[in-house]
């Protein structure tokens, strides 16, 4: 009950300022949000552990759209026409785009309970930290020549066959990595290497679109190695027994939920950036999908289906050897990088 009048006293302030003048210029608020992410299993998981309780619990609708593209949002906002509510982001993008393409928090919302690691800007809500590992098919590599680094993705000589990753410029640090880049040195982006590395991989590299098609590809074990989220690594082992992790560097980061500008539900948006930010509401999340949540010390337990899959359930295995995301240099530096990969992977 303590939560609901938190999020009772949230909306309330939402519309006041709404009606003078604030965050949209709607006298009412519409009590329903669509809902966005990044496709796949993800959408089930958040409607089964967010949306539906929260739906039940304050009145507000939901519908649910994928995949999340900025493209899309900043066209959506900078025309007026806004038709998404709630986005999931990559907190690069959220705190350069905060205040721009995303409504600011309520400052009623309490944010004790996350991380402050994950905290990244006056917009978001920390939902879950996530990695970019190097995974390998063990149908192909077998005995003691099997790939032990996440370097191995670019020796194509000794480990032959097809590699993928996600198109988009998260996968970056990872690449870098994978080019034998140090962990302190990813940060900021040598854009020339990684562009070199690219080339060098030629037809061999085979980028996909969205992350539902990277736990297909996984699944069909039409690959030798993969820069891939682990979450949707656990979806694909499920039809596929023959992946495994290679923990020796890996690219961590974490995604954030924001509200979009131009709202016709403000009130509610923020009521539902509230539900996140509670520990205690968040949590169903982690038993849905192999990630842990963004609370502090690292919430719940991690269910032992998934701890496999979890990099904070394998930090012996990590042994340091991870690049985490530099948020400051995104903030300043995001434009150019979604250019530049762009470029580097256009045809």
């Amino acid at each position: 009950m303590r939560r609901l009048a938190t999020i009772l006293s949230i909306s309330c302030l939402t519309l006041a300022a709404a009606c003078s003048g604030g965050a949209s210029s709607s006298t009412e608020d519409a009590k329903s949000i669509v809902f966005v992410n990044y496709g796949g299993e993800a959408v089930q998981a958040a409607e089964k552990a967010w949306l539906e309780p929260f739906s039940e619990e304050t009145g507000v609708d939901f519908r649910v759209d994928s995949p999340f593209e900025a493209a899309k949002l900043k066209a959506m906002v900078e025309s007026g026409n806004t038709t998404w509510d709630i986005v999931t982001v990559d907190p690069g993008l959220s705190a350069k785009e905060c205040g721009k393409l995303f409504e600011k928090r309520d400052p009623d919302i309490d944010m004790s309970g996350m991380d402050p690691a994950f905290v990244a800007d006056d917009c978001s809500v920390p939902v879950y930290p996530q990695s970019v590992v190097l995974v390998y098919n063990k149908d192909l590599f077998k005995g003691d020549d099997v790939p032990t680094s996440v370097t191995d993705f670019m020796d194509t000589e000794r480990f032959p066959g097809k590699r993928i990753a996600y198109n988009y410029h998260t996968t970056l640090p990872a690449l870098l990595l994978a080019d034998g880049v140090d962990k302190d040195e990813v940060f900021p982006f040598d854009f020339d290497r990684a562009e070199k590395a690219i080339d060098g991989l030629g037809s061999d590299l085979d980028l996909h679109s969205d992350l539902a098609q990277e736990s297909e590809k996984l699944s069909t074990g039409d690959f030798a190695m993969c820069l891939c989220f682990t979450g949707r690594i656990e979806q694909a082992a499920r039809q596929n027994s023959d992946l495994e992790i290679v923990w020796n560097g890996i690219f961590q980061s974490w995604t954030s939920v924001a509200a979009v500008k131009n709202s016709k539900s403000p009130a509610s948006q923020q009521e539902f950036l509230a539900w996140l930010a509670d520990p205690v509401t968040q949590a169903p999340f982690s038993e849905q999908m192999a990630y842990r949540s963004a609370a502090k010390d690292s919430g719940p337990e991690v269910p032992e289906k998934f701890r496999p899959y979890v990099s904070s359930t394998n930090e012996d295995a990590v042994g340091g050897h991870e690049v985490l995301n530099d948020v400051e240099y995104m903030r300043e530096n995001q434009d150019l990088v979604v250019q530049r990969w762009n470029e580097m992977t256009a045809g």
